[in-house]
């Protein structure tokens, strides 16, 4: 019944019109072997005639440690990285063209200090003196938040903040003087003051504490993860994307459900089933002699890898997408244009960010600036045995199968929606 219904599908979709598209070069690709499927990424270069070179470099949240060796190796090559990471809100450096703006944007940035300043108490044990000090620590933290700190801790008016520090009262300050760099003053030069209460607990956090879904993904498959495999310390790394508020401001502008950010931040309840999913994995492996941890990765495998597995999205609200990606992007692109503008014999600039951009990313970057592809790398992001794995051949054709139809079905539904033309 299954492979007369196969055969049957099989000459529908021969039947039908075919849409001639130019090609376009994919970023994600399955290579097999006897004993082994992979998933690999390209990072590809880019040239324009003036310009500096561009290289796209494809990243995946989880993977295997050598792929990230690989990534860490393109890039020391690099001049400047620009990373995607969706910045804490406040973690923008201030500014404004008004006294309002700077005062509200000053005082956003200094609730983002003034947090991380107590969650590095929280989570070390040790209580900073001062604005260094929350760099340092920070360090320990996620190696991203240094550099957030270190772009929010200089008030709209060019002066770092001053900290202090009362262990009596368990209670810290952290002060920006204003437009007049003075104690005191009205207006635009009072003083701004943002105080938080610090206690170091008894028992600190652990490792295995509010890791996240992706690291915690990462763990259970045996793989690394992208924050903690990458080095995003390093002086010419810079990151390239929008902060928290800002994602929040876009989804309600287009009119899309902001409540994907909690997915996204583990706070959903969905978020957190998949968690202790997760969870799971291990033990489970440890009870099927290792084949639950190959299964996962060959699912992964397959899903990330269909032909256009794009169309399984089509479900999600399109001002979502939108946001997620275009709009992302633009910063993206804004950031490389001020780049090439402003910075003076840059050669080369890393952009390192998600496949999933860099079909727009590089589309927009050959219309806004006359970038070409010139060069590619793949690179092997995951790979397994599928024999260790508990599908067996015909599981894989089923799957295969299930997923194809699914896009089938997306693809029909869409053109339904679509307008027809007629009457125009």
């Amino acid at each position: 019944m299954i492979s007369l219904f196969m055969f049957c599908f099989a000459v529908f979709l021969q039947n039908q019109p075919v849409e001639v598209q130019e090609p376009s070069q994919e970023w994600t690709r399955k290579t097999s072997t006897q004993n082994n499927v992979s998933i690999e990424l390209v990072s590809r270069r880019y040239e324009a005639e003036g310009k500096p070179d561009v290289w796209l470099v494809g990243v995946a949240h989880v993977a295997n440690a050598t792929f990230y060796e690989e990534v860490t190796s393109l890039l020391d090559g690099m001049e400047i990285v620009l990373y995607e990471s969706v910045r804490p809100t406040g973690s923008r450096p201030p500014g404004g063209s008004t006294d309002e703006e700077r005062i509200a944007s000053t005082t956003l940035s200094m609730e983002f200090v003034a947090d991380i300043a107590k969650r590095c108490t929280e989570e070390t044990g040790d209580i900073p003196e001062s604005i260094e000090d929350v760099i340092t620590h920070a360090l320990l933290i996620d190696s991203r938040l240094a550099s957030f700190v270190e772009d929010a801790s200089v008030g709209a008016w060019g002066r770092p903040y001053a900290m202090q520090v009362n262990r009596e009262r368990d209670l810290m300050s952290i002060w920006c003087f204003g437009s007049d760099g003075k104690l005191g003053g009205e207006g635009s030069a009072k003083d701004i003051v943002i105080r938080r209460n610090i206690l170091i607990p008894e028992i600190l956090p652990t490792d295995d504490e509010d890791k996240g879904i992706q690291a915690e993904m990462a763990d259970a498959l045996g793989l690394e993860f992208q924050l903690d495999a990458l080095s995003y310390e390093k002086p010419n790394w810079f990151c390239s994307d929008l902060t928290i508020g800002e994602v929040e401001q876009k989804l309600e502008e287009r009119g899309a459900d902001s409540e994907i950010l909690k997915a996204i931040t583990g706070e959903a309840f969905t978020a957190k089933i998949a968690s202790g999913m997760m969870k799971l994995i291990p033990m489970l492996d440890m009870l099927a002699g290792g084949s639950v941890k190959e299964t996962a990765r060959l699912l992964m495998i397959e899903i990330l890898t269909t032909p256009d597995v794009e169309k399984m999205m089509d479900g999600v609200e399109p001002e979502l997408a939108k946001v997620i990606i275009d709009d992302r992007n633009t910063e993206v692109l804004a950031d490389i244009a001020a780049t090439i503008e402003i910075v003076e014999d840059v050669s080369s600039i890393g952009v390192l960010y998600g496949a999933g951009h860099m079909k727009d990313l590089a589309e927009r970057m050959n219309e806004l600036f006359g970038y070409v592809s010139v060069e590619e790398r793949w690179m092997v992001a995951m790979s397994v045995n599928p024999d260790n794995s508990l599908l067996d051949q015909a599981d894989m054709k089923r799957m295969r199968f299930m997923l194809r139809f699914q896009m089938y079905k997306a693809d029909k539904e869409k053109r339904k929606l679509e307008p027809s033309g007629e009457g125009d």
